[in-house]
């Protein structure tokens, strides 16, 4: 199989359908591990997310955050290789208390062992969220709204944040070979970029104030056209985007183009997809704040997966594995 996360297809026959739904009013499950699952209380719902990528803490938040959820702590398992001394164990733990500092929450548990068949860490953070009862119909990572043909999308944020960070650090002295500093500077995002907790609060803050129907969904491995392309098979549709609505930085594309990389099936951490039925002012609003937000779409009724370019047309196929798996191999 492929680096990376499996492939949807795999992932339905082989994992999903062979895991048995029990207590089924109170749980429901992730999909291909892109958000979250949840658990329904009288009270609140218990809402839970896990990552293995290094940015893992601020995937976790986000992805509980496009369910609707709030992070309140996570949970760390970590495998190190044989090889690795003590000093790199103090490392992983001091970058996980780094993100952690950010969204002001705990590590409560932490499991740590060395295995001989590791080639390097291995590190999964699992995360818990709540939200409460009453903003139930946020938690749109349930499906509590299904996207239907004509629904608009909406991305948010420059794509192939975290992506671009990886391959940086895994190619920077090549990279400065052609570009100078100040390139790699720019297409390198702050940390607090990655975070999209708060954006995807002010888009369910907007969906409850205008009634509008709709989901968030928190990028990851795959990029933008894995997210597009599991929304489209879940729900059975298929999808219209200009795919030069998509913002993404020149220097992201420029580095991307010397590894032959496709900066929309890299991983993005630190964007969102936005799908919602009718009229809705989420774009004029977080523009507004600075934030880039652009209509690149709609779904459509028939199974055809299209990219649209000026007068170019391309029909998508089942995404492979992250690009950024052209330059990191483990």
């Amino acid at each position: 199989m492929d680096l990376g996360r499996i492939k949807s297809s795999i992932f339905d026959r082989s994992v999903f359908k062979l895991i048995k739904d029990r207590q089924s009013k109170e749980i429901k499950r992730a999909y291909l591990g892109q958000q979250a699952a949840t658990k329904k209380l009288d009270n609140a719902n218990v809402v839970t997310s896990l990552s293995s990528k290094p940015m893992a803490v601020y995937d976790v938040a986000n992805k509980l955050a496009a369910s609707g959820a709030k992070l309140d702590y996570v949970t760390v398992n970590i495998v190190m290789d044989a090889a690795s001394r003590e000093i790199r164990l103090k490392e992983i733990i001091n970058d996980l208390e780094e993100q952690c500092r950010h969204f002001n929450i705990t590590i409560a548990q932490t499991d740590v062992r060395v295995s001989a068949r590791a080639i390097k860490p291995i590190v999964t953070v699992f995360g818990l969220g709540h939200a409460q009862v009453e903003t139930d119909d946020s938690l749109k990572l349930t499906e509590s709204y299904k996207p239907k043909p004509e629904d608009v999308i909406v991305a948010i944020g420059v794509i192939g944040l975290s992506g671009i960070r990886r391959v940086i650090k895994e190619k920077e002295e090549e990279i400065l070979k052609r570009y100078t500093r100040d390139v790699l500077d720019k297409a390198l995002a702050k940390l607090e970029e990655l975070d999209t907790t708060s954006i995807s609060d002010l888009v369910y803050e907007e969906f409850r104030k205008e009634g509008i129907k709709g989901n968030v969904y928190s990028l990851s491995e795959g990029g933008v056209i894995d997210c597009l392309w599991n929304i489209a098979e879940k729900n059975h549709i298929g999808f219209e985007v200009d795919i030069r609505k998509i913002p993404v930085r020149q220097e992201i594309i420029e580095i991307c183009e010397m590894f032959s990389i496709n900066p929309y099936e890299m991983e993005s951490i630190g964007s969102l997809l936005v799908t919602y039925s009718g009229n809705c002012g989420i774009v004029n609003i977080l523009n507004e704040k600075n934030v880039k937000a652009f209509e690149v779409g709609c779904f459509k009724s028939d199974n055809k997966k299209i990219l649209r370019s000026l007068s170019d047309e391309r029909f998508v196929e089942m995404p492979g594995q992250d690009e950024i798996y052209k330059v990191i191999n483990n």
